[in-house]
């Protein structure tokens, strides 16, 4: 006969699942709501929620001896604090402490029981008369606000956290070496000792990380273009030991993608700031936060590359050139590389990234241009005939050979007056109408 405990957690479950569609709908809604309230706090990063799953409920009425405590699975749920988890990420762990206060300013209203609410949704409520920090049971210190979250005559609890990005690392190690590990019981101390001993480590690297940070938002206007490279080189290295490991396990040996990493954080770059508005510090703590979360074991180098569609383009050139690379991504290692590693690192349909990243390569060709050839014999329109020329030349050269080392050789591997000596004697737009064949020959050498 089955113990009354297993019936009591099947009971459990089978309710959370029945709400499931609610709960959600309330998840996508605390989601909303903060991340409305705190995406213009400079210490704000993220979002993020997750809804307790079978086997995590079922954990915790075991562990915590909840089925001793009541008769009613149902009564059991609407006290359980944390069926909706949310977590508001931000960079520093000093930053806990601003995002901290800025939850009790919002939320001023008293309600009763210690619970208060925002003037702008009285039906979320926040118990803020409880200290925080609260210790746990390592002995750290964690932003954990129980909430409650009202719908018609429904009410659900829910549990606010508030982490910076080295806590949010430390959270996922404790939960899984002490909290979720049991097989070194007998070991225990030691095992705690070392967890203290990251967590210290942890610690420092917040506080050099907050001093890189304001030394990149202070550097005077002279520096910046040193500064900037240093960071996308630390960026690059970082994205290139994460992944180098990976693939000698998968493929037996070392696979030099030392430039692919270099692109990937010149693209990511470009996509931060042309297309997200960020500035160089958020820049710079946006990309290390999403290689923050990625994670290794899910990535399959031999795998390659899916498309939710085909990718569409448009431009003349990026229509060339992003289908000439599309033809050979089943046959080309490089390119699926490059495009699997940077799906990893945004967490996005790698189509999305596959089409941008030929505007991106377009618009980096035509500031080359502008840069290199001087418009001052052109009128306006034959300047853009020129222009596209040269585009045409480049998407010429793609199609002949659209791998990806003859696109680092032919775009990132040309000195920055490669364009400008094949133009050195044209001052005019006759003198480029007699020379196109003499320019196109050398563009395509």
């Amino acid at each position: 006969m089955e113990l009354d405990l297993f019936n009591f957690i099947d009971r459990s479950i089978e309710l959370l699942n029945n709400k499931y569609e609610f709960i959600a709908e309330l998840e996508r809604e605390l989601e909303n709501f903060f991340e409305m309230e705190f995406k213009d706090n400079d210490s704000f990063l993220a979002v993020n929620s997750r809804i307790k799953s079978a086997n995590s409920l079922r954990e915790k009425i075991i562990r915590n001896s909840l089925y001793m405590r009541y008769d009613d699975a149902a009564e059991m749920l609407r006290h359980m604090q944390d069926i909706i988890g949310l977590r508001i990420e931000c960079r520093f762990t000093d930053d806990e402490v601003d995002i901290y206060r800025a939850i009790k300013d919002l939320f001023y209203i008293p309600v009763g029981n210690g619970y208060y609410r925002s003037p702008s949704h009285k039906h979320i409520l926040l118990d803020m008369e409880t200290a925080q920090p609260m210790i746990q049971k390592n002995g750290f210190g964690i932003y954990k606000i129980d909430g409650i979250i009202q719908k018609g005559d429904e009410k659900l609890n829910f549990e606010l956290q508030i982490k910076s990005l080295v806590n949010v690392f430390w959270g996922e190690i404790d939960h899984k070496v002490l909290y979720k590990n049991y097989n070194y019981m007998l070991t225990e101390e030691f095992f705690r000792d070392i967890m203290h001993s990251i967590k210290d480590n942890l610690s420092m690297i917040d506080r050099q990380l907050r001093i890189l940070y304001e030394h990149v938002n202070d550097m005077d206007s002279s520096a910046v273009k040193s500064n900037h490279r240093q960071l996308k080189s630390l960026l690059s290295k970082i994205i290139h030991d994460i992944f180098v490991g990976t693939i000698r396990k998968e493929l037996g040996f070392v696979v030099d993608f030392n430039e692919t990493s270099d692109i990937i954080v010149e693209y990511l770059d470009y996509k931060c700031q042309a297309l997200l508005d960020y500035d160089e510090g958020e820049n710079f703590i946006r990309l290390l936060n999403r290689i923050n979360h990625i994670d290794q074991k899910g990535f399959k180098v031999a795998e390659g590359v899916e498309f939710d569609r085909r990718p569409t383009f448009t431009t003349a050139f990026t229509e060339r050139v992003g289908k000439a690379v599309y033809a050979v991504m089943q046959r080309e290692f490089g390119w699926n590389l490059f495009f699997k590693i940077i799906a990893e690192i945004e967490q996005s349909e790698p189509r999305i990234d596959f089409e941008e990243f030929f505007r991106y390569l377009e618009s980096l060709l035509i500031e080359t241009i502008k840069r290199e050839v001087d418009s001052s014999g052109f009128s306006e329109e034959e300047y853009a005939s020129v222009i596209d020329f040269i585009l045409n030349c480049y998407a010429s050269m793609v199609e002949k050979d659209p791998s990806m080392n003859h696109m680092i050789s032919s775009y990132y591997g040309l000195s920055t007056h490669s364009i400008s000596q094949v133009f050195r004697n044209i001052r005019s737009y006759e003198d480029f109408q007699n020379n196109k064949g003499r320019i196109e020959r050398m563009l395509n050498y």
